[in-house]
């Protein structure tokens, strides 16, 4: 297996920097899957033993890279799969934002290790040095490869375009600081509710007027969480509730530069966050309804 990849350019290197940032606040492991187009980082829910994928994130490799070399297992397994800790990578990556280029490779050492060669100008001259890190990483055995495919998820009730993240993110944060769970509402008309209860008090936030992207409708309600604003068609409405720690985490993603975020919600028991970039990437979170 060989792999050699190299990144020149300001703007990619600072966005690979947030990306791998962001995921590093999502999970302290993490998958890189190398193939021939794409670059896939994948974190796994481990709770409960090997769990299938909770994010997704799509690179694609022709956007960041100026060189791009990999030779897979053989010629039927061509992709690389390997595990290593998201923290190290990110760590490693903070000198990226003011470097001149970036060589990634996958070398032998004591271990195998995914060999950042970074250089960068210095402060007091104007000579470059090269600052290299060794990341330490497992080379998954291709038994273990289809723990790592993309889940196969449920067509979702409703696809809503999401309000700006950070604003997003500053109403999510303040609510968890009250409640563990938030429910996410979302209408066919573009409404977005979040919501938490105490025993105190009840507080929703609403959006209106978001782009819908699409609808499976109609809805059907069976339970007491059901809400709806004066004169709204419950069967256009659906929910989530989430584990608010987790929506916040991913609302992290807001210093990626995007050009959108959707909000899919599978009635009761998923939201799909999945967050698009101008260099295509795509970055996507699954998280488990909660049901009592």
């Amino acid at each position: 297996m060989k792999f050699r990849a190299v990144m020149i350019d300001a703007g990619p290197m600072r966005e690979f920097t947030n990306i791998v940032t962001t995921i590093s606040k999502l999970s302290k492991e993490c998958v890189l899957r190398v193939a021939s187009d794409q670059l896939y980082f994948i974190v796994s829910d481990e709770t409960n033993g090997p769990g299938p994928p909770v994010l997704w994130c799509e690179v694609p490799q022709a956007m960041f890279f100026s060189e791009y070399q990999m030779i897979g297992l053989d010629d039927d397994h061509k992709d690389i799969y390997l595990g290593f800790s998201s923290a190290n990578l990110a760590r490693s990556l903070v000198v990226l934002k003011t470097a001149k280029s970036l060589k990634m490779k996958l070398t032998k050492k004591q271990c195998p290790c995914l060999t950042l060669e970074i250089e960068t100008l210095s402060s007091t001259s104007q000579q470059t040095r090269q600052v290299t890190h060794d990341i330490p990483v497992a080379v998954i055995p291709r038994k273990m490869w289809s723990d790592f495919h993309e889940p196969n998820v449920p067509d979702p009730d409703v696809s809503i375009e999401l309000p700006p993240l950070k604003q997003l993110r500053t109403t999510v944060d303040r609510m968890k600081t009250m409640a563990p769970e938030v429910v996410i509402r979302a209408s066919a008309e573009g409404r977005l509710t979040l919501q938490i209860k105490t025993d105190m008090a009840k507080v929703s936030t609403r959006f209106k007027d978001l782009r819908v992207d699409a609808f499976a409708g109609p809805i059907e309600h069976s339970d007491s969480e059901t809400e709806t604003q004066i004169n709204e068609d419950i069967s256009r409405v659906c929910y989530c509730r989430v584990d608010a720690k987790k929506l916040s985490m991913f609302l992290s993603a807001d210093q990626i530069s995007h050009k959108r975020t959707v909000c899919s919600v599978v009635h009761r028991k998923l939201v799909i966050l999945c967050l698009h970039t101008e260099e295509n990437v795509k970055l996507q979170c699954f998280i488990t309804g909660i049901v009592y």
